[in-house]
């Protein structure tokens, strides 16, 4: 696994700051642009949205994260959230699901909604928390569709 200094880039979107992690992969065909106006995006759109990074699928590495959330570090859960997405994919394999593809994974949790895009090259994927009382899940999912395109 990588290891790079993470820097801050500062957005427009209150005090709320975006902290960028290493540089992704060439095979995983994410440029910093992309990664910046997915949060970007994201953080205009959901207001109720606690946690969003970018994250390379074969190494684990968050590419970049905004959170809300006090004390919590999306780069420590990465690692774990690549892994659950690989898992489903090789399940996916075993149950020969020919013709489908893995796009999202909803984890709903009593007060957060957790999910999960896959870009359509499968190399990287956006993760984003919301508060569940306040963020409609089809509003999620189909914000997530659109950026992560």
């Amino acid at each position: 696994m990588r290891v790079a200094a993470e820097k801050s880039v500062s957005t427009p979107v209150g005090s709320t700051r975006i902290v960028m992690g290493p540089a992704p992969l060439a095979a995983s065909g994410v440029t910093p642009d992309k990664i910046k106006k997915v949060i970007k995006r994201t953080l205009l759109e959901l207001p109720a949205l606690t946690t969003v990074s970018v994250v390379e699928l074969a190494t684990g590495n968050t590419l970049a994260y905004c959170s809300r959330r006090r004390g919590f570090n999306p780069v420590a859960t990465a690692a774990h959230q690549a892994e659950l997405l690989r898992q489903q994919q090789q399940a996916m394999a075993a149950l020969a699901l020919r013709g489908e593809r893995l796009e999202d994974i909803l984890i709903p949790f009593r007060k957060q909604l957790q999910l999960f895009r896959l870009a359509k090259n499968g190399q990287w994927f956006v993760f984003l928390a919301v508060r569940a009382k306040n963020t409609p899940l089809a509003l999620a999912r189909e914000l997530l569709k659109s950026i992560v395109a």
